[in-house]
């Protein structure tokens, strides 16, 4: 007969949900992380901006370049390192409000009460060429065993092609962003260091924490 294998898998670690994105100017302090109460991380974190529903939810992508080093000795490669990463968070807003379509442009400026109209108007221009805004980024979701899971990013910057359809029903107006992660610069908030270099992202679980508002 052939041999049986049974896995013991954790069912808690298989996650879902989508989570929900904040933006926040540069430099912004990322939540505490006191670890004595079951609320430290505050489901709406001061100084940060949730910019609501997505399409698809998030996506990070991690792409890596390795380069083979060769010697005369050997058909194979002794040795393969890196030479570059890019490292993206890519989704789409669903909520097409003046804020969002500014993150869609990756900068710009709103205008309040803009006095070229009448009371009441608010307008949006696009970023000028050297006004593109870098961010800082924080998705919350949920971590293993109902953790609290906190993706921090301290710089980043919205390199994705702008486009806002409006369309008939059911199609809804939809806003891509594609945030490429920047090393931290010295006006960036800390995610700590590895080998003597700044971390360019840090997940963070907090086993204190069981709930958080709706992360899902």
């Amino acid at each position: 007969m052939p041999t049986t294998y049974n896995t013991t898998g954790t069912v808690s670690d298989v996650l879902i949900g989508t989570g929900v994105l904040y933006v926040a100017a540069k430099g912004t302090a990322f939540p505490a992380q006191d670890s004595s109460t079951a609320t430290q991380w505050a489901a709406n974190p001061s100084g940060w901006t949730d910019v609501g529903f997505s399409e698809d939810g998030w996506t990070l992508e991690y792409d890596k370049t390795f380069e083979d080093i060769m010697v005369a000795e050997e058909i194979d490669p002794i040795k393969s390192v890196k030479s570059a990463q890019e490292i993206r968070l890519t989704g789409t807003l669903a909520q097409a409000s003046l804020t969002n379509i500014k993150e869609a442009f990756g900068g710009g400026t709103i205008t309040e009460n803009d006095t070229d109209f009448a009371s009441g108007f608010d307008s949006l221009v696009p970023p000028a060429t050297d006004g593109f805004t870098e961010k800082s980024l924080l998705l919350i979701t949920e971590g293993p065993s109902g953790a609290i899971r906190h993706l921090q990013i301290p710089r980043a910057i919205n390199v994705g092609a702008f486009s806002m359809a409006q369309q008939k029903a059911p199609q809804k107006v939809l806003l891509a962003t594609e945030f490429k992660l920047l090393v931290p610069d010295a006006t960036a908030a800390s995610v700590g260091t590895t080998d003597g270099k700044k971390n360019i992202f840090r997940i963070v679980d907090n086993t204190n924490a069981t709930t958080e508002g709706s992360v899902n």
